[in-house]
């Protein structure tokens, strides 16, 4: 019998999802759009259904459906904890084109995902629980987004198919996993890996003038004393967590680090090669979860720009000192500046360390 195929356009929605509701809970498989592909979808409830949807799917027991719930509270309910990192990243992304993967109440793991499409979602709260969804496939080969491949290729499985037309992104979503320390990236989508990393973790930024000497230093060893702290390597400190950089009050965009900054910085260990300044911006200064300035006058500029983020804007000496900018000098005031700044980076270490 082949497969009613229920164009969603200028369809009654609310019977609709009614009809779509009660045929879940019947047992049926259903072709759902959301905005990254068709979702295959089954009542987690009902065995018999999800024993049709890993055979016509081919997977096996060991690889888990992803539970698509109608709002965020939902995560709390299905998740043992939802870590800070995984919080950020479902108010930035959600609804839209992200999984997240966390440690489930009972043990194991858990996908969770709220899509964006709004039908997809009246159909889950029809439902009173969440739907295990994956996409229209066999294992191993390429989503289906297009409505008539899909009942070619699964007519004969599907009892429904919710024709929204093709699917807008095409692409799975990106899925993340935060069960041990490190935030991992297991499938990039729409969503790159480095754009999840940086919008998970917490952001220490440094300020001085023109973001070309003191600090781009105090951004480098903030990372490099931070990766040893934790016992990993500076690339992987964003994983844990963890984001740096630098910005300027006074400043073009894209200048290089100084000469005698690259230099006392290698001798630290330190590349700043790949440096690049940036002036410092009102979206920056409310992005940030720490803020340290080299001097009096860079936290007078950044509070006259966005006074709201005072209780976050520190000097990085702890005496409340200002380090010198060692612009135009020899080497030897940029090592004496480097000596300063990581003094200053060490004592202040654990107040981002004892957030994470």
């Amino acid at each position: 019998m082949p497969v009613d195929r229920l164009p969603l356009a200028n369809a009654d929605r609310e019977s609709l999802v009614a009809r779509v509701a009660e045929r879940l809970r019947a047992g049926a498989l259903v072709a759902l759009p959301t905005e990254t592909v068709y979702g295959l979808t089954v009542l987690p409830s009902h065995a018999a259904a999800v024993e049709r949807a890993r055979s016509a799917k081919g997977r096996g027991e060991a690889h888990a459906f992803t539970a698509h719930v109608h709002s965020a509270g939902d995560l709390q309910r299905l998740a043992a904890a939802v870590p800070k990192a995984i919080t950020r990243l479902c108010d930035r992304y959600w609804p839209g084109p992200l999984t997240v993967v966390v440690p489930a109440r009972g043990g194991s793991t858990i996908g969770v995902r709220l899509p964006a499409h709004p039908f997809t979602r009246e159909v889950i709260a029809a439902c009173g629980e969440p739907l295990w969804m994956t996409s229209i496939n066999r294992t191993g080969e390429a989503p289906l987004c297009e409505p008539a491949a899909i009942a070619a290729a699964f007519g004969d499985v599907l009892e429904l198919l919710i024709d929204d037309g093709p699917s807008p992104l095409g692409s799975a979503s990106t899925v993340v996993r935060k069960v041990g320390a490190d935030l991992e990236v297991l499938r990039e989508g729409i969503l790159s890996a480095a754009e999840v990393l940086r919008t998970a973790a917490d952001l220490v930024l440094f300020v001085c003038t023109g973001n070309t000497c003191r600090s781009p230093l105090a951004e480098a060893l903030a990372r490099q004393g931070t990766a040893a702290a934790l016992g990993v390597t500076p690339a992987q400190v964003l994983a844990r967590g963890f984001d740096f950089m630098s910005a300027g009050t006074s400043t073009l965009d894209d200048l290089p680090a100084s000469d005698g900054s690259l230099a006392a910085g290698a001798e630290a260990g330190l590349d700043l090669g790949g440096h690049r300044s940036r002036a410092v911006d009102r979206r920056l200064l409310l992005r940030a979860d720490r803020i340290y300035c080299l001097g009096k006058g860079h936290r007078q500029a950044l509070l006259a720009e966005a006074p709201e983020v005072a209780d976050k804007v520190q000097l990085l000496r702890p005496d409340g000192l200002d380090i010198a900018d060692p612009y135009g000098g020899e080497l030897g005031a940029y090592r004496r500046v480097l000596r300063e700044i990581r003094a200053a980076v060490a004592a202040r270490r654990q107040d981002w360390l004892g957030t994470g």
